[in-house]
């Protein structure tokens, strides 16, 4: 392969890190006050801000897990490649729609378009993984001492994650907060990362 055609992983992942704190910081902007509050009202509004509050910690907390993630598996690649590197920016494309999906079902908690639009950029954020992890196991990019085998597990709970938003989209026309349920059982599902197993040294 020619080294003209990698691009360290520092330097995808010092990218990356930029862009997940530039997001965080434009969701962090839709917290603030209607109005102007006083002693009397000041606990109304501030109750007023509790639906965008839940829905900036939830995607607070799936940004959080996707970084963790993007991070521990640009640890074990040993060397990059151009279509790597497209699939990174296709994630991050999908996760800097985050605070549009944040801002709108948390102005608009009951409305079911809210949640609808919020379950398919999750899912597409999802996806957008799932395609990064399998091109990496695909393309043997990983190092070679790195067992496949969380990766394996990993991809089955990204499966198990799409299908989650899925059916969060879906039904969010029945009940808005069957959504909301689904929506925090995901990312508790990836609250730890996956142990990484190694081979031993000394096997063949």
């Amino acid at each position: 392969m020619n080294n003209l055609n990698q691009i360290p992983t520092s330097r995808i992942e010092a990218f990356s890190d930029g862009v997940i704190a530039i997001i965080i910081t434009v969701m962090v902007f839709d917290l603030k006050l209607q109005e102007i509050p006083t002693d009397k009202t000041v606990w109304g509004e501030l109750l007023k801000l509790a639906p965008k509050f839940i829905s900036y910690a939830i995607s607070f907390l799936v940004l959080s897990i996707m970084w963790v993630n993007h991070h521990q598996l640009f640890h074990q690649i040993k060397h990059t490649d151009g279509k790597l590197l497209w699939y990174s920016i296709h994630l991050l494309f999908w996760m800097s729609i985050i605070p549009f999906g944040t801002n709108f079902i948390g102005a608009n908690p009951l409305l079911w378009q809210a949640s609808l639009f919020y379950g398919i950029i999750f899912f597409m954020c999802s996806l957008s993984f799932t395609l990064l992890r399998s091109y990496v196991i695909n393309k043997k990019l990983l190092h070679d001492t790195i067992h496949q085998l969380a990766h394996t597990k990993i991809q089955r709970k990204n499966r198990i994650a799409m299908a989650a938003y899925v059916l969060a989209a879906t039904l969010s026309m029945v009940s808005v907060y069957i959504s909301f349920v689904l929506f925090i059982i995901v990312p508790a599902m990836y609250f730890m990362p996956e142990k990484i197993i190694h081979f031993n040294n000394n096997e063949p």
